[in-house]
């Protein structure tokens, strides 16, 4: 049987502090034989390499989530968000710690942009992703992006930088923009969503297989209102094969086929 890989995964979230080594068995119990773990910031980069060490099949990933990235810009006084601002840290030192340990890691993310929690930091944003595509380009190391409401900036970033191994994760923009980033050579991964969202079903039927990837973003994004968790990969799978109108098999090892060439593993 062809393994399958989720290659963006939250599993140092809290939502898993009560579960966190069965849902790591329950994902290899599936057939799954990759989950790339992100780091967001100082403390989840940690975690990751702790978490990774302990479980042969999760594979670390360091990066600076973009709100995160300016979190020592954001006005705390007008935050009105439903959720409290992230804290601040030292961001040039934790893009040196990336650099550091890049050789511990199978990819450098999450990075990226985001103009839909923050739009009034663009500048900063970019240029701590450009930080970041820099250590990914110096080690040979792919990219792992947020991209929300600022997928066509990032796009010209990753080809301002010479950077030619990415991962648009979960990718919210128009189908002819998803073209363009595949034609470019990156990939697009998919998470368990797509069982219920036709956006998802769209990419999964329109863009090239060879361009494809799976995640979960857990613990969001599921194929229900539940947690999500990597063992859920294999019903979004499923779901991407229905939409393409080939075999869950094929699809799968062609999904393993591109963890492969992306990551190395």
């Amino acid at each position: 049987m062809t393994g399958y890989v989720d290659v963006h995964a939250h599993l140092t979230h809290e939502a898993f502090d009560a579960d966190r080594a069965q849902v790591a068995l329950r994902a290899a119990e599936a057939g799954v034989e990759v989950v790339i773990v992100n780091g967001l910031e100082p403390v989840s980069n940690r975690q990751v390499l702790a978490l990774c060490a302990e479980h042969p099949h999760l594979k670390p990933a360091c990066g600076i989530y973009p709100v995160d990235a300016v979190a020592h810009k954001i006005d705390r006084a007008t935050w009105s968000h439903p959720f409290d601002p992230p804290a601040p840290f030292d961001v040039d030192a934790e893009v040196s710690w990336i650099d550091a340990h890049a050789d511990e890691l199978v990819a450098i993310g999450e990075c990226g942009l985001d103009q839909y929690w923050v739009k009034d930091q663009a500048e900063e944003q970019e240029r701590v992703f450009r930080a970041l595509c820099k250590v990914a380009v110096k080690h040979d190391k792919p990219l792992i992006i947020h991209t929300r409401k600022a997928e066509a900036r990032s796009l010209e970033i990753l080809q301002e930088e010479g950077v030619v191994k990415a991962d648009f994760h979960c990718y919210g923009g128009k189908l002819k923009l998803a073209e363009r980033i595949a034609e470019a050579g990156y990939y697009l991964s998919i998470p368990p969503v797509v069982v219920r969202a036709e956006s998802f079903q769209r990419m999964a039927q329109k863009l090239p297989l060879e361009r494809l990837l799976t995640e979960t973003d857990c613990p969001y994004m599921g194929p229900d209102r539940e947690r999500n968790e990597p063992a859920n990969v294999p019903l979004g799978v499923a779901a991407m094969a229905e939409a393409r109108g080939i075999g869950a098999g094929e699809m799968a090892a062609a999904i393993r086929e591109n963890c492969r060439r992306l990551f190395g593993i």
